[in-house]
C-alpha cells in the first residue's frame, strides 16, 4: 500500500488525513468567520473543542457522548497547535482523493 487511509475501508467522500476543512470561528463585535484547519488525524472521543471555536476558551470540553473527532491544525495561524473538533461540526472544502 502506497497511500496512508487512516484505516481500512474508509469512503472516498470521507474527511481523512490530508484533507483541508473549515471551521467557524467565535469573533467578538463582528460576525463568526470561517478559517482552514488541515486534518492531521482522526478517532472517536467525548473530549473535543466546542464550535464556533472561541480564542478565549481552548479547553477541550467533556461530553456526554463518544463521537467522531478529528485533529486539525489551523493554516497559515498557527501550525504547531493541534485542535481536537468534532467531525460533524466541520465543513470539507478539499480532498486529498
Amino acid at each position: 500500500m502506497t497511500e496512508f487511509t487512516g484505516g481500512i475501508n474508509i469512503p472516498k467522500d470521507d474527511i481523512d488525513f490530508g484533507d483541508y476543512v473549515l471551521i467557524e470561528q467565535k469573533r467578538y463585535g463582528a460576525p463568526n468567520e470561517m478559517f482552514q484547519f488541515k486534518v492531521v488525524g482522526s478517532y472517536q472521543s467525548n473530549s473535543y473543542r466546542d464550535v464556533p471555536m472561541d480564542a478565549v476558551d481552548r479547553d477541550k470540553k467533556l461530553h456526554p457522548h463518544v463521537v467522531d473527532v478529528l485533529h486539525v491544525i489551523c493554516c497559515g495561524i498557527d501550525e504547531t497547535t493541534v485542535d481536537t473538533v468534532r467531525k460533524a461540526d466541520v465543513k470539507l472544502i478539499k480532498s486529498r482523493h
